[in-house]
């Protein structure tokens, strides 16, 4: 369940009044047009308006067709939300290819007829998500994680009549349904069969995607569908498709300059700099805690030369060792004299000094040693 999710739609009505909506691609937060990785992006708003103008036409029966890889979990349950709310007389969701992660928890609507075209996809499992922070913040994030689950778990109960325990173990092990496994186990109501078999087709960007996102991605799921090349008028899946096909050639992440960056996702280059940001914020303060009096500069010079904290702390304690070890030098140039001076008194004073200076060495590097594995620190 993931950040990125295209979505069509077109207003078809019939004699019956039913109104057609297609939600195909990746399902997205809202954001400024120009902010959108492709303008074929849409949100929950984005859904909430195409469902309004088309009640507005009179539409009192809906058919939602869906051929989706998944995307932002509050944006799918917003769009369930939506449909529940809508005042359709009847709703029916076809399944034409692929529904997967977020976008089945929107095929789990209560009331809804569920149907899936034969050689479709459909894929459950347990949400993820990425994030930084402390062990509060962390915590908090599994926390929300694991209610997400808990829904979707819902969810998936009431529509398959399935127990907690196996929708669970299906979440956990990330699992592809075929079509006709999907209506077996609960999760649509009528197979779609006919002259030719629907497929899972992506594009090469959602592709990408999907590969990073999931365990696996199922040999039938294929590349076929061109970026920016979706119509709003896809074909209902068995009849002859007027898609253009052709896959676009796209740069690969490595390749992708600054420039590019921010001119083809603003949204992205804007939060790319707020982490770079943040994390040099951090970097500075984590040093200012391990400055200790007399070593301003060195801390000065490392914040200049982008130096992290963890290296500038054994920097830290290097230039203590050099500071102790000069200290036991001078000790012993002092002492030097006292080698010349003759009697037992003398002597056995020498003796002293040695013993003491002996001393102290070990507890310099005892005292260094121990700054390597006190509790809390940063080894």
């Amino acid at each position: 369940m993931r950040d990125i999710f295209k979505i069509a739609y077109r207003a078809k009505m019939s004699a019956q009044d039913t109104a057609e909506v297609l939600l195909y691609g990746e399902i997205i937060s809202d954001m400024p047009e120009d902010w959108r990785w492709s303008k074929q992006d849409k949100s929950a708003a984005d859904f909430d308006k195409a469902i309004k103008e088309v009640r507005a036409q009179g539409a009192t029966k809906l058919l939602l067709r869906i051929n989706s890889p998944g995307g932002v979990c509050t944006e799918s349950v917003a769009m369930r939300s939506i449909l529940a709310g809508a005042g359709f007389d009847e709703i029916t969701i076809r399944i034409e290819g692929l529904c997967a992660s977020a976008a089945t928890d929107i095929a789990t609507l209560p009331g809804a007829h569920v149907q899936i075209a034969e050689g479709s996809e459909y894929m459950i499992h347990n949400p993820w998500t990425w994030v930084i922070g402390n062990a509060n913040e962390l915590e908090h994030e599994i926390e929300h994680l694991r209610n997400i689950e808990q829904m979707s778990r819902g969810f998936y109960q009431k529509r398959s009549g399935q127990g907690e325990e196996q929708i669970k173990e299906w979440m956990d092990a990330e699992t592809w349904f075929t079509a006709e496994e999907a209506v077996k186990y609960g999760f649509a109501d009528e197979l779609l069969t006919g002259a030719a078999k629907a497929a899972a087709c992506v594009s090469t960007s959602e592709m990408r995607v999907m590969r990073g996102l999931y365990r696996t991605v199922p040999e039938a799921v294929r590349i076929e569908r061109a970026e920016e090349d979706v119509r709003h008028d896809s074909p209902v899946a068995g009849e002859p498709s007027e898609i253009n096909t052709k896959e676009e050639a796209h740069m690969d992440v490595k390749e992708l300059t600054v420039e590019q960056l921010l001119d083809g996702n603003p949204a992205l280059y804007q939060a790319v700099m707020q982490k770079g940001a943040q994390a040099e914020r951090e970097r500075m303060q984590e040093i200012d805690a391990l400055t200790m009096p007399g070593y301003e500069e060195m801390a000065e010079a490392a914040k200049r030369d982008g130096t992290a904290a963890v290296d500038y702390y054994k920097q830290v304690v290097q230039a203590q060792r050099k500071k102790g070890a000069d200290w036991m030098e001078s000790r012993k140039e002092e002492l030097e004299p006292a080698k010349q001076v003759s009697g037992g008194a003398a002597e056995d004073g020498y003796k002293t000094d040695e013993a003491e200076m002996a001393a102290f060495e070990k507890d310099i590097k005892a005292a260094i040693e121990q700054s390597y594995t006190q509790p809390g620190g940063m080894f």
